[in-house]
């Protein structure tokens, strides 16, 4: 009775998609890997989803929002106090870029970790870190509008940064951010770009990666020793019906996840903007820039020095461009990359740990020598960790020595991660203190830690 069931629903289907000149779904969309059923394979699939939940809800918030100086606060508070949903409206739009841009920030270190970006998917790195920089800018150009005082002095700290740099450089992108200068302008000019030029943007290089993943497929699981040259494989299961049904239960896990969030936890919206007010707040960026915000703060780009502080973040951004240039080796195995490995890691926690240090210590300019006291413990872990996580060992098979690489567990690393920055920073900072004995014991009993879980983790997956 049940597989009677199973064949006239698929029937129907089949019936639908022949309505539609659709023989076989499989011609049209390649089939999947059985190995890719897991989500951090679908983290590309859920930001398309993010997307799509963000122009629904731009669009419902777009009806009720007015983009003017005078009206842009109110219109705002309106929307939270006024209209039915409004407050659950618009904290899910706020927390679905949120989670959009941290799981862009997942999805390309998960992407790094694999070493997805070999040949031949060099231009699908390319795109997608294009891709990660729109989304920074929705960020940006969207944080302005409720037009509160932080979000307002934020903005025009950002925009005055521009003034450090040459002329030639950055002209073009001032008269396009603020035109002749004025609030009203700079308000009309950051909302048009973050409801027609951004989506234009997204939807065009969004369409070239979905073309180049369907030419190039799902990259396989990394292995030890040199990638092969893939042959074009349509092997795989159907989109129609486990494919669909995979993602339509990874999507509404996401969406509830986030409505749940928004519900429970709701943004309060900050005072309105004005002179006076601006002048008792400290500007500070929204948490997805604070990495950045933390660099600037740097002593050593104290003054007209802060120009190269922003040549710093822009050469960290040409470096992620260019990553499948600089790591040319054919390993993708993270045993195969251990330099590569360690780098990777060394630019998550401090990107992890410059946004968290930037929260703490608002408009605070930071002493160059006190972040290098910092980073050096922090980076020292990280090393031992990667050389124990990524070093092979010997084991007998067939009566033969057969070098056998560790298998990486993701968990872990994310666990090893966290304790690398919490010891690395509470011992250099007892350390700093002049309580040598106990930084330094605190040092090593989180190395010791850090290697024991790695050690144990080994044991578990093998």
């Amino acid at each position: 009775m049940k597989e009677k069931m199973q064949k006239d629903k698929q029937g129907f289907w089949d019936k639908v998609f022949e309505r539609f000149g659709i023989k076989n779904i499989d011609e049209i969309l390649r089939p999947i890997p059985e190995f890719s059923f897991r989500p951090d394979y679908w983290l590309g699939a859920l930001l398309v989803v993010g997307f799509v939940m963000q122009g629904i809800t731009g669009f419902l918030l777009l009806l009720n929002y007015v983009p003017t100086t005078a009206n842009a606060y109110s219109s705002t508070f309106d929307i939270i106090n006024k209209l039915p949903f409004g407050s659950l409206l618009l904290n899910f739009h706020l927390y679905d870029a949120y989670a959009i841009i941290f799981l862009a920030f997942v999805h390309m270190f998960r992407n790094f970790w694999q070493g997805t970006y070999k040949k031949p998917r060099e231009g699908m790195w390319i795109v997608g870190v294009i891709l990660g920089l729109i989304t920074l800018g929705f960020g940006f150009t969207g944080y302005l509008l409720p037009w509160t005082v932080l979000s307002k002095s934020a903005t025009d700290v950002g925009i005055g940064l521009l003034s450090y740099l040459p002329s030639w450089m950055t002209s073009w992108l001032h008269t396009l951010l603020v035109g002749n200068g004025t609030d009203a302008e700079e308000l009309q000019r950051f909302f048009d770009i973050h409801v027609i030029l951004l989506p234009i943007l997204l939807v065009v290089f969004l369409g070239l990666k979905l073309f180049m993943f369907e030419a190039h497929g799902m990259s396989k699981p990394p292995k030890k020793g040199a990638v092969t040259e893939e042959k074009n494989d349509r092997s795989g299961i159907s989109w129609w019906p486990r494919g669909v049904e995979y993602l339509l239960a990874l999507s509404l896990f996401y969406i509830s996840v986030i409505v749940i969030i928004a519900s429970v936890f709701p943004i309060p919206l900050g005072p309105q903007y004005s002179p006076q007010a601006a002048a008792q707040y400290t500007p500070e960026p929204d948490w997805y820039f604070l990495w950045m915000y933390q660099i600037i703060k740097q002593s050593i780009f104290g003054g007209s020095n802060i120009v190269y502080g922003i040549y710093l973040i822009g050469l960290l951004f040409l470096i992620l461009l260019i990553v499948p240039f600089i790591d040319r080796s054919p390993m993708r195995h993270p045993s195969d990359r251990p330099i590569i490995f360690t780098l990777g890691m060394m630019v998550v926690s401090t990107l992890a740990f410059f946004t968290i240090w930037a929260y703490l210590t608002p408009g605070l300019t930071i002493p160059f020598i006190q972040t290098v006291e910092f980073l050096l413990p922090m980076y020292a872990i990280e090393a031992l960790v990667a050389y124990f996580a990524t070093k092979s060992k010997k084991t007998k098979i067939l009566g033969k020595n057969v070098t056998q690489p560790n298998k990486p567990n993701s968990t872990v690393a994310i666990i090893a991660l966290f304790l690398t920055i919490a010891g690395g920073a509470l011992s250099i900072s007892l350390i700093f203190e002049r309580n040598v004995m106990w930084g330094a014991t605190l040092l090593l009993g989180f190395t010791f830690m850090i290697i024991e879980i790695m050690r144990r983790s080994r044991m578990e997956v093998q």
